[in-house]
């Protein structure tokens, strides 16, 4: 079994820790270090805006100072992982932008504005289209927005929760094998809601356990290229899909500990193609920060760092 070295955890540490973004560095903090959730609370909000929602880059690849449903699920990944509360304000300002953002003539959040276009962002973030691309937003963001209103109920309605956790399984259930891997993606997070009532629980598991080998890349080729890393389908050994995909995660963490680059960190698979090349230079840059975070996660929790248990 690979490991990851001492010195490339080492590296990877000093990566971030000199180069990356202060959101990162807390991040790495709170994993590694028993660093305090306040911490990584705190360095949040300075992404959040005054209506709640969060934008001003924390997700790199939309670099719109304002808010976007996008950013704002990106922002609750983190709560989650800290385990932040309903009672933390910087919860309760999330869960009331998003409600302000719920279309409810279609029972869904758009996942970006129009102001979009006024920013640097990668090209599939282009305002145009973005209902036809993300399709009408019916999975992608609103079963990974269902999750968080689950998770957080007590700022939620609880008829409305419910509501839309029957359409979002329904919808799911009517999709083919092969999923847009973003749409499964969503329905990932939504499944690993602690909160989340069993029976809608065990169907979700049931479909995307069914459909993960359709959807996630299987070789290290793929994994040079945009795809669905099993990584982010079952980032822990507890995850949902772990067992579902046991070789795929671990040919995953071979491939990263083979692929980290000289100073420490990871790259992203991805670029905006040419467009808008000097915003490009500083949004990698973010990404390989936040990227070289979630790497070291993956690799602890499945034991493979020298010297570190999962």
């Amino acid at each position: 079994m690979k490991l990851l070295s001492a010195d490339s955890f080492d590296r990877a540490r000093t990566f971030v820790v000199e180069q990356g973004r202060e959101m990162d560095r807390r991040l790495l903090s709170f994993h590694f270090e028993d660093g305090p959730p306040a911490a990584v609370l705190e360095e949040l909000a300075n992404y959040q805006n005054e209506d709640g929602g969060f934008g001003r880059g924390l997700e790199p690849d939309v670099q719109m100072p304002g808010s976007s449903v996008l950013t704002t699920t990106m922002a609750l990944r983190i709560l989650r992982e800290v385990k932040a509360t309903s009672s933390d304000e910087i919860v309760r300002k999330a869960l009331e932008y998003l409600m302000t953002q719920y279309d409810s003539s279609r029972r869904v959040w758009p996942i970006v504005p129009q102001e979009v276009d006024e920013f640097p962002h990668a090209p599939w973030w282009n305002f145009e289209n973005t209902a036809e691309t993300f399709g009408h937003f019916l999975a992608n963001p609103r079963a990974e927005v269902v999750g968080y209103l689950h998770q957080y109920q007590e700022l939620a309605p609880a008829g409305l929760t419910r509501e839309l956790t029957e359409a979002v399984v329904e919808h799911i259930a009517g999709l083919p094998d092969e999923m847009n891997m973003y749409d499964f993606i969503c329905c990932v997070h939504l499944v690993e809601t602690p909160d989340l009532p069993q029976p809608w629980r065990d169907t979700l598991a049931e479909l995307l356990t069914r459909r993960a080998r359709y959807v996630v890349a299987g070789s290290p080729e793929e994994l040079k290229q945009p795809s669905a890393r099993p990584l982010w389908l079952a980032p822990t050994p507890t995850s949902v899909l772990a067992e579902t995909l046991k070789s795929e995660v671990e040919m995953n963490l071979d491939f990263d500990i083979e692929h980290q680059n000289p100073d420490g960190s990871w790259s992203p698979a991805w670029s905006w193609y040419g467009q808008y090349p000097e915003a490009w230079e500083r949004a990698e840059q973010q990404w390989k920060s936040c990227l070289t975070v979630e790497v070291l996660k993956a690799l602890r929790e499945f034991g493979r760092i020298e010297g570190l248990e999962g």
